[in-house]
């Protein structure tokens, strides 16, 4: 069987981070990993800035770290506060256009928009439920992106090897990470305790994801969050809203920049197990790619997206 090779890109702030992931007989490998620091917030001025000036910038430091690429396929993943996404619930037995004329209201509640036509839509069934009455329900994710912004990535990604990008955001990215994670070594007491958290750390925001079974189950973020306490606080207050209770979480992974678990001891005095570095060389065999001056947990969105 042949190798399928994917790509992920992830930009957070004033960095661009790069990954192409195969996926073949012997499992995912990592095939390349690259990354950027431009002199300016390009998250800000190719997914926020009205009249942007600098976005062929942007696409050539891409299309530099594309160069030789191998990938079939491109998925840009975005970070919470740099897109409209959100969860709903659906009746399943609901018609799929029924299905779909309901997302694009539930969307344009969200974001303000007039039409349809005004935004993007990706989306995502992540889990199923019951509603008071025992009826099936479908928890949808939805990743809404304004056409503006479409439009514009779409004009960058036209002049890289690879000419057509899915979305995927940064928690579901996180998610696919400690799923594969999972698969490769889980304790008897963890297998009892069936959700995963995955809280991604930043200057700006702070991310939360939940698994259940290996499973993406529910996401938030929150801005600021400066402290570990703030973050447990927020963390704690997830898991009341969706009735999940604490010790239900078997593991807990940290991501993001400068990651030092050591410094969570919060929350581990509150979920009774200890925060773990989530390293996604784990989730992927980095064997044959340059991984000098890397730091694994930056890494944890682009390698999920590519995955």
């Amino acid at each position: 069987m042949s190798e399928a090779v994917s790509a992920g890109i992830q930009i957070q702030g004033a960095d661009l981070r790069y990954a192409e992931v195969g996926f073949g007989e012997s499992g995912h490998r990592l095939v390349r990993i690259e990354r950027s620091r431009l002199d300016f917030d390009a998250a800000h001025e190719l997914l926020h800035r009205d009249a942007p000036r600098r976005t062929d910038r942007i696409g050539y430091a891409l299309k530099e770290m594309m160069t030789g690429t191998e990938a079939e396929s491109l998925r840009l993943t975005v970070h919470p506060p740099d897109a409209y996404g959100f969860f709903t619930p659906i009746e399943a037995d609901l018609p799929v256009r029924e299905r779909k004329l309901s997302l694009l209201h539930h969307a344009a509640l969200v974001t303000g928009a007039r039409s349809p036509r005004d935004f993007h839509l990706s989306t995502k069934t992540v889990r199923t439920a019951q509603d008071s009455d025992g009826d099936s329900l479908m928890w949808v994710h939805v990743l809404a992106v304004p056409g503006s912004i479409q439009d514009r990535v779409q004009a960058v990604v036209d002049r890289l090897p690879v000419g057509s990008f899915s979305w995927m955001l940064s928690t579901e990215a996180a998610s696919q990470v400690t799923a594969r994670i999972e698969l490769t070594g889980v304790t008897q007491e963890q297998a009892l305790r069936p959700f995963t958290l995955a809280v991604g750390s930043y200057e700006s925001f702070t991310e939360f994801t939940l698994s259940r079974d290996r499973q993406w189950y529910h996401s938030h973020y929150a801005p600021r969050a400066d402290t570990v306490s703030d973050r447990a606080y927020y963390a704690v207050g997830l898991l009341n809203r969706l009735d999940v209770p604490l010790h239900a979480v078997g593991r807990l992974f940290i991501y993001g920049r400068r990651v030092d678990a050591e410094a969570y001891e919060p929350f581990e005095s509150i979920f009774g197990i200890q925060p773990e570095p989530l390293d996604p060389f784990r989730a992927v065999d980095p064997l044959d790619a340059e991984l000098s001056g890397i730091e694994p947990t930056a890494f944890v969105p682009c390698i999920g997206a590519a995955m």
